[in-house]
């Protein structure tokens, strides 16, 4: 019993260690790319992977199946900053964050079905909510990677979601929101509003302004770091 209360004590102290190390590491990668030399912005992919590894450990250690949908959601920002800075393994980060969002959303349905029987706002939305995410999450996924049928897996997820919303406003006033529990809000929050106003977000940068997606992600690219030379105007140049 008491090895068990040391392992819960060493896990608390190294979640809450790991917690503070992590905006450090966002904050110092982020200085590093706006230095924007070489050698910074390799240090700051390094630091990018270190932070996602961290969240990662946190998620683990907390044993929580809906804080992997927020180390995911790190993992689809890391890609991004890697895409705007053309580094490689974007495809891969990618490719892991939207999987991964799509595979955690899906066993996150099964749980509010299964799990939340007493409260049926959670329940049915949370189950709902879950397969949408899903749905655009693998639709994200496809558009990102230029593969076929994306722009029909995406807008199902779109569709979908307008009378989700509806019902989601409707029936929030009985939800009976006020009576839940921590760990029920914490769930709700979570696995159902940060994921979903994460994708919708990125939807609305993709589809509704194209002109700030593009400068997000595509930034000016001088070749082979070339910089301007001036020639010096000394007898025999000209």
């Amino acid at each position: 019993m008491a090895d068990i209360e040391k392992d819960i004590q060493w896990n608390y102290k190294l979640r809450n260690l790991l917690i503070v190390l992590l905006p450090f590491l966002f904050v110092i990668s982020i200085i590093l790319i706006i230095l924007k030399k070489r050698l910074y912005e390799e240090s700051a992919g390094i630091l990018l992977f270190l932070a996602f590894l961290d969240a990662a450990v946190i998620a683990l250690l907390k044993r929580k199946y809906y804080n992997w949908s927020l180390v995911f959601l790190l993992l689809i920002v890391i890609a991004i900053v890697f895409r705007s800075q053309r580094w490689p393994m974007t495809g891969i980060f990618f490719g892991f964050g939207f999987t991964g969002l799509g595979c955690v959303s899906l066993f996150s349905s099964a749980i509010f079905f299964k799990k939340y029987n007493h409260i049926p706002f959670l329940k049915y939305i949370g189950f709902s909510s879950s397969i949408i995410l899903s749905i655009v999450s693998l639709g994200l996924l496809w558009k990102n990677m230029h593969w076929p049928l994306a722009g029909k897996v995406l807008n199902l997820g779109l569709v979908v979601f307008i009378p989700f919303l509806f019902a989601f406003i409707f029936t929030l006033p009985g939800s009976n929101y006020v009576n839940w529990d921590k760990s029920e809000r914490i769930v709700f929050f979570r696995a159902v509003i940060i994921p979903m106003a994460f994708l919708y977000i990125l939807c609305a940068l993709m589809f509704v302004f194209p002109d700030l997606w593009t400068s997000l992600t595509r930034l000016p690219l001088t070749p082979f770091r070339m910089t301007d030379l001036d020639l010096l105007n000394k007898p025999g140049l000209f």
